[in-house]
């Protein structure tokens, strides 16, 4: 018979990787909210989230050690924003010092209602 212990809902199917990502400015143009979704993993990666600016300069940055959801809402703070400047979200996820994917996501500090947003990818 078999029990909720031998039932596991987390399973890595292939590499994880990064399935969709999505950033919101804020009214204020300050913060960001960002989205970051993952394939089904076991292991807990750890998440390097990182902003930069259109001259490559690194404007906020956050690290996960162990995440343990396939899913980030979370939200950054933008040391000097400049209204409708290019910006690029990267994320990074890592295990055991090894980098197993990364994604760039380029957007404008410009605020729009999330649901009238663009749908990401």
């Amino acid at each position: 018979m078999m029990t909720t212990q031998d039932i596991n809902l987390n399973y890595e199917a292939g590499p994880l990787h990064i399935e969709r990502m999505a950033v919101h400015p804020y009214p204020d143009l300050k913060r960001i909210w960002v989205r970051v979704q993952f394939s089904a993993f076991e292991q807990p990666p750890n998440v390097r989230l990182s902003c930069l600016d259109s001259a490559g300069n690194e404007v906020a940055e956050m690290l996960l050690v162990e995440w343990r959801d396939p899913y980030i809402s979370l939200t950054l703070h933008l040391r000097q924003g400049v209204p409708e400047a290019q910006y690029t979200l990267l994320a990074e996820i890592a295990r055991d010092e090894q980098l197993l994917d990364g994604q760039e996501y380029p957007f404008q500090l410009v605020f729009e209602e999330p649901e009238e947003a663009a749908p990401t990818g």
